[in-house]
């Protein structure tokens, strides 16, 4: 089975579910999973004001309560110059499919790790470029890759894709079976439901669509 997993490094609850789906792909490794960075806020200006820092950290201690995952709420990226733009980290992402797309998840989940518990500014191309090295791409292939119009292209596609297929939040789970979006989870699930989901349509490749959640809900976060 190819599941479709629509996320964005930026997104709190995609941070919340990375655990989630890790022990999926750990406990099924033959389901084929691509994760498309789907656009969660691309090209945004919105600056970490005191209003949005208080926002934030509301969603953060949701995502922690239902995920145990834990969160540095001093916001170390915040400076005049930031932006909660999450189009550099999903075209970081890019980057690193294109080289190692094996290691793709764990290229995700260092930037989850980085922005949520270091307070790394991963809009910044360098700190992106030092978390792909860690992982086994040279820096100067990343940055000149980074800001390549093939890239920057490859990722509009991407949330263009999103769009195509009417994902209004992440973290999203699909599949396409003969051209129909068949949706397996929109927004956070436990482990063991999220299983039981899988398992049921391992059995008949017939998934349950859920319902569409808003921008930040209580499981998701919405574009």
């Amino acid at each position: 089975m190819k599941l479709y997993y629509f996320a964005d490094p930026m997104c709190s609850w995609c941070y919340g579910f990375s655990p989630v789906v890790k022990k999926l792909k750990e406990n099924y490794p033959n389901i084929d999973l691509q994760i498309i960075s789907g656009g969660f806020a691309p090209g945004s200006k919105q600056k970490v004001t005191k209003e949005y820092k208080d926002f934030l950290e509301y969603h953060w201690r949701n995502v922690n309560l239902r995920s145990g995952q834990y969160f540095d709420h001093s916001m170390k990226f915040v400076n005049e110059n930031f932006h909660y733009d999450t189009e550099p980290s999903s075209r970081a992402l890019v980057v690193v499919q294109m080289f190692l797309p094996e290691k793709d998840f764990e290229f995700l989940s260092l930037m989850q790790k980085s922005f949520y518990v270091e307070g790394k500014d991963i809009t910044n191309d360098e700190v992106l470029a030092d978390l792909a090295e860690e992982i086994g791409v040279e820096k100067s292939v990343f940055l000149e890759s980074f800001h390549s119009e093939e890239i920057k292209l490859k990722t509009a596609q991407g949330f263009q894709f999103s769009k195509q297929l009417r994902v209004q939040g992440f973290p999203t789970l699909l599949t396409l079976e003969n051209g129909a979006v068949k949706v397996l989870t929109h927004g956070f699930q436990p482990y063991e439901s999220l299983k039981n989901i899988v398992e049921e349509s391992l059995k008949t490749m017939l998934i349950p669509e859920s319902n569409s959640g808003q921008f930040c809900s209580d499981i998701s976060c919405g574009c």
